[in-house]
């Protein structure tokens, strides 16, 4: 009768670990496939300043999103377009962005006329530019009230960052769905939600950035696994010895997590001072190549290699890539030192927060040694694949 229970009970956890396995597998796919295409969410960039007196705006769109813009959305295999077919779409790309983009500065309607097209190039890829010539704009203006009316009800991944630049007042912003119309009063102080948006912004960039978490996550793998529930220790014969191995999972954590933090806070630093550069394809190769390193650091044992010591390493690398998504935001030149601190402090808060979701479960669920050692094996084995295909996408793309 024992024996039946005893069956029973390891049946239904083996049956419950599989399905976390399961899960978790499903979810590392889900994010390699929408991490492929990370940067294609359709974001645009939008400039408002002053020129001679009067009102001039820049907005980026991203060329692959013309379609949409035009209500006439193609396949997502059809190719760009060409310069000249980007040409002879000026008008009616005029045409939609006049009629969705609307200004006001204190409540007077800022009509916009077209001066010129051009393409450019973001970290995301292809942008075509369009300029407009505003009415001048008075200096003891005090309201400016941005309508952005591109979004439709099923984007929501869509983003506008914008920079304003008015009458000695800079104000960096980012509109989405949520918030298509944005008021800004000019003259006041914008220090602590200029700080509130850009720390909001890096837990952003690591939430939908499935690779620097992954990357994180992976080295963290040995030490979840040292980890023992309360009620284990409880009931182990040397509770002294289990409890020494809790302090030696909590100092492998920290001692990781601190590494990494550094190393890409000094990068991150660096890159947005213009003295660390380096081509966009090669940093993002060198992240999913460093996801595939600890991995594979995970499913072999002859190499005792220090966890902390690759997040240090690699973490350098990571730095330039957050520096991306921070130069793609646009600092601000008046907060520049507090906008810069205030986007490394939600990094952080993105890492840690999601680093918690993902460890609590497997520490609750996983009991047995076996059990955490297929957790390792399988866990490593599928970050281990999707870090090669993000490695041949970026090399290839």
């Amino acid at each position: 009768m024992h024996d039946s229970v005893g069956k029973c009970v390891s049946f239904l956890v083996a049956l419950r670990l599989k399905h976390f396995l399961l899960g978790c597998c499903a979810w590392l796919a889900l994010g390699a496939l929408s991490t492929s295409y990370a940067h294609q969410t359709g974001n645009s960039y939008l400039n408002i300043r002053q020129v001679d007196g009067h009102l001039a705006v820049d907005l980026d769109f991203y060329v692959r999103d013309l379609g949409n813009l035009l209500q006439k959305p193609g396949k997502e295999s059809d190719p760009p377009p060409t310069a000249d077919q980007l040409k002879s779409l000026q008008e009616p790309i005029t045409e939609a962005i006049q009629k969705s983009l609307k200004l006001e500065i204190d409540e007077h309607v800022m009509p916009l006329a077209f001066t010129a097209q051009s393409v450019t190039v973001h970290n995301d890829g292809l942008y075509v530019r369009q300029q407009f010539v505003g009415p001048a704009i008075e200096s003891s203006a005090k309201f400016v009230v941005i309508r952005y009316e591109f979004f439709t009800q099923n984007d929501r991944l869509g983003r506008a960052f914008l920079r304003l630049a008015l009458n000695g007042d800079e104000i960096s912003s980012v509109i989405d769905q949520s918030n298509a119309v944005q008021r800004f009063a000019l003259g006041e102080t914008k220090r602590i939600s200029t700080i509130f948006l850009f720390a909001k912004e890096g837990a952003k960039h690591i939430w939908n950035g499935a690779d620097h978490l992954l990357f994180l996550i992976t080295l963290l793998l040995p030490g979840v696994m040292l980890w023992k529930r309360r009620a284990d220790l409880a009931i182990a014969d040397e509770v002294p010895s289990n409890i020494r191995v809790n302090r030696q999972a909590e100092f492998f954590a920290l001692k990781v997590i601190t590494a990494f933090t550094i190393a890409h806070s000094i990068t991150l630093g660096l890159a947005t001072f213009n003295l660390v550069s380096l081509p966009e394809k090669l940093i993002e190769s060198l992240i999913a190549f460093s996801i595939m390193v600890s991995a594979v650091l995970n499913l072999q044992k002859k190499y005792q290699l220090n966890h902390w010591q690759l997040a240090f390493g690699f973490g350098l690398i990571h730095g330039l890539g957050f520096a991306n998504g921070l130069k793609d935001l646009g600092l601000s030149s008046s907060y520049f030192l507090e906008t810069l601190i205030a986007f490394n402090v939600g990094v952080e808060f993105g890492q840690l927060s999601t680093v918690i979701v993902v460890a609590l479960p497997v520490v609750m669920l996983v009991r047995s040694e076996q059990n955490k050692q297929r957790i390792m094996v399988w866990g490593s084995l599928a970050v281990l694949a999707i870090s090669t295909l993000w490695l041949v996408q970026r090399l290839l793309a």
